[in-house]
């Protein structure tokens, strides 16, 4: 015989231990005290097991009330997790989703992902910030980022996509004008484009592979800037070797305006992620826009290493 159980005689049950006593119970659920204790005596009967001690000052659970208790806090947050779902899924999802995220990645996957989205929420208007500026999105300022990151600011969620891949990249006419580079060490006789914005990504840590151990070299210049597209022209005027983004470069590599020094080395500069303000309960219209980001990462693992 399969038994089925009303999930309000279990919803009263687990109120009544929770809140201490038929009376808070009541209260909590906004229901009559009597209801509440018809609804436990009717479980008691169903399950034909006594579930409670009562006295006139304390309630206390038998073996068999505790270990339903136990399984009805499993049963009643699956339910609970299933109307939110369902719920979220029939509500629509529409006013401003406002995203940042750094210039040429920012451009890089709206070429893929902002039809698919419209498509998925068609009321829901975007504001695109594509900028290298850090935006404070606990204070609403943006409502979901894509970030590079050392350090996460408070009282923010982040889902990471994996760390960047920086490739070394260099024009035909620098590369024709000095020794030819065949290993990681031959790069401190060249002149490379220098990052003034981070320091520290001036040390080149290039790798292999994966789990290969990071060469590191510490290259000069006579040039340095804090931004990518700055690094990317002077690399194609022939002013140095660049370590830049692939998602960055990949264009410009293609059109053999740049041509990529020691192929078979990578950097790992920096993880990057999908970023959000700590929330309870994650509005559709984010939650749409964060999977398909994250999606749109899974799809393209040329451009961060996991």
């Amino acid at each position: 015989m399969v038994l089925i159980m009303n999930l309000t005689y279990l919803q009263s049950y687990a109120a009544v231990i929770s809140q201490g006593s038929f009376s808070a119970a009541a209260e909590y659920l906004q229901v009559s005290k009597g209801l509440v204790s018809r609804h436990v005596n009717n479980l008691e009967k169903q399950l034909n097991a006594q579930l409670l001690h009562r006295t006139t000052r304390v309630i206390r659970m038998t073996d068999a009330g505790e270990s339903l208790y136990i399984e009805a806090q499993k049963i009643l947050s699956l339910a609970n997790s299933a109307v939110r779902n369902v719920h979220d899924m029939t509500k629509e999802a529409n006013g401003l989703l406002r995203f940042t995220a750094p210039i040429s990645i920012g451009d890089r996957i709206m070429q893929d992902i902002i039809i698919p989205y419209q498509r998925l929420c068609p009321k829901v208007s975007l504001e695109l910030n594509f900028s290298n500026q850090a935006f404070d999105l606990a204070s609403g300022e943006n409502d979901i980022a894509l970030r590079a990151f050392e350090t996460l600011p408070q009282l923010v969620v982040a889902k990471s996509v994996g760390s960047v891949r920086n490739v070394l990249v260099a024009s035909e006419s620098y590369l024709s004008k000095y020794p030819k580079i065949l290993r990681v060490q031959d790069l401190k006789s060249h002149n490379c484009i220098l990052n003034s914005h981070q320091q520290a990504w001036n040390v080149w840590q290039l790798k292999s592979d994966v789990n290969a151990q990071a060469e590191s070299v510490v290259v000069s210049a006579n040039v340095a800037t804090s931004k990518y597209a700055t690094a990317k022209m002077l690399a194609e005027q022939g002013c140095g070797i660049a370590s830049l983004p692939w998602y960055a470069v990949q264009e410009s590599v293609v059109q053999e305006k740049l041509h990529i020094v020691l192929d078979e080395y990578y950097l790992c500069v920096h993880e990057m992620a999908v970023i959000h303000a700590a929330q309870r309960e994650l509005p559709k219209k984010m939650r749409i826009f964060k999977e398909l980001l994250i999606e749109w990462f899974e799809c393209h693992p040329e451009y961060c290493i996991t």
